[in-house]
């Protein structure tokens, strides 16, 4: 029963960091209320990527030696902070600290939430398994997605208030979301074995290797981290995209949460998608078919197959994270749980922020060519990551 309600303030604690209003107007944020271009806009990014590289490891040390849900609860307060900031001020060097404080809380969320979330299955009796409860926590942060980004792209196109303040209020409505779930949270409880008595730094640096020492979770942890970085840049070329092509800014969010519901119906169907393709199966065409997508994109205009490729990177994407954090989390012991999760998100941050300036750049040269060359990354990716789980 408890067990029940605990996966319940779980799932309600994935919808609420998901509520991100601000989502699909992000790009028109940079570009219209900080007056920035594509290099500058990612050398900001890079920072948030950098930030997150290197507190990733130490704050995954945090949730476990004192609690999962005290880091998701103190992560919640510093991205809320951050956003707030985002929505009041404009100047490039604020917006740095303010980057700093969002990598700060991100990284106290990441690998805490799904520590937290395993454990909590695993002290329940046998029943649904690993892969299905944390798919139904992914598609209800998909679902929180489905909701804010067409509220917060019709809302910055309502003229309710000016353009630029609108652009600036939706960063403030997902900080009231993330002040929610650092609350609700800390009414979970908290299973946890006895906690490492390892120095941290000897913890930290464990945490990381440990990666490395077992052939099924480097496998896992390579090829979430890789192709979830290439697959990551089309949050942000989609809207380039959608302005491209002359979309009315309302409409972004529509776009967004379609990818979001999609990405829900596929995770509500991956029991049946993994018994038909098999875990390697899976892994491969959903990393092999967003870089074809990615590359097609590049290479033939049309809203027509921007559309198509900006809904199948995306929801690829969101489908095939919880099935490899379900491996991973096979493979892992309890004590150092969150450690060796940051450790993995850490390689993702690491591969984000090197891409950052180079693809912005490119970006700023042509469109079209920063797609096809994340395409081929992928494609590439995805062939030589298939030979190493052989």
């Amino acid at each position: 029963m408890r067990r029940g309600r605990d996966l319940s303030v779980l799932y309600a604690f994935s919808f609420l960091k998901s509520l991100n209003f601000f989502g699909a107007v992000a790009v028109p944020f940079y570009l219209y209320r900080i007056k920035l271009d594509y290099g500058r806009m990612f050398i900001l990014e890079a920072v948030f990527s950098a930030a997150m590289m290197i507190l990733e490891v130490p704050t995954g040390i945090v949730a476990d030696r004192w609690g999962r849900k005290i880091s998701l609860a103190w992560g919640s307060v510093f991205l809320a902070l951050g956003f707030l900031v985002f929505g009041i001020f404009r100047n490039f060097w604020v917006l740095v600290g303010a980057e700093v404080l969002c990598a700060l809380g991100m990284t106290l969320v990441s690998g805490a939430d799904k520590s937290l979330l395993y454990e909590t299955i695993k002290a329940g009796e046998a029943g649904e398994e690993p892969t299905t409860i944390f798919a139904r926590y992914e598609a209800a942060g998909t679902a929180g997605m489905f909701v804010a980004f067409p509220a917060g792209s019709l809302f910055a196109g309502s003229g309710i208030v000016g353009y630029e303040h609108a652009l600036g209020l939706v960063f403030v409505a997902t900080a009231i979301a993330f002040g929610i779930a650092g609350v609700i949270i800390l009414s979970v409880k908290e299973r946890r074995t006895k906690h490492s008595n390892e120095g941290f730094m000897k913890q930290g640096v464990g945490g990381f290797l440990y990666i490395f020492r077992i052939p099924e979770l480097r496998g896992f942890a390579l090829d979430y981290s890789v192709i979830s970085a290439f697959t990551f840049y089309m949050f942000w070329f989609y809207q380039s995209l959608l302005l491209r092509y002359k979309v009315p800014v309302g409409w972004f969010g529509f776009v967004g949460a379609g990818f979001n519901l999609a990405a829900t119906l596929l995770l509500s169907a991956t029991p049946m998608v993994k018994k038909k393709l098999g875990v390697g199966g899976t892994l491969v065409l959903s990393s092999l078919v967003p870089g074809l997508l990615y590359i097609a994109a590049g290479i033939i205009p049309g809203l027509g197959v921007a559309l198509i490729a900006i809904y199948g990177v995306t929801t690829f994407r969101l489908f095939r994270a919880p099935m490899l954090s379900a491996l991973m989390n096979e493979w892992i012991e309890d004590r150092n749980r969150a450690t060796v999760l940051s450790g993995v998100s850490m390689i993702e941050k690491v591969l984000i922020a090197l891409l950052y300036p180079v693809v912005g750049a490119l970006a700023d040269r042509s469109l079209d060519a920063a797609l096809v060359v994340l395409g081929v990354l992928t494609v590439a990716s995805s062939l030589f990551l298939r030979t190493k789980r052989k």
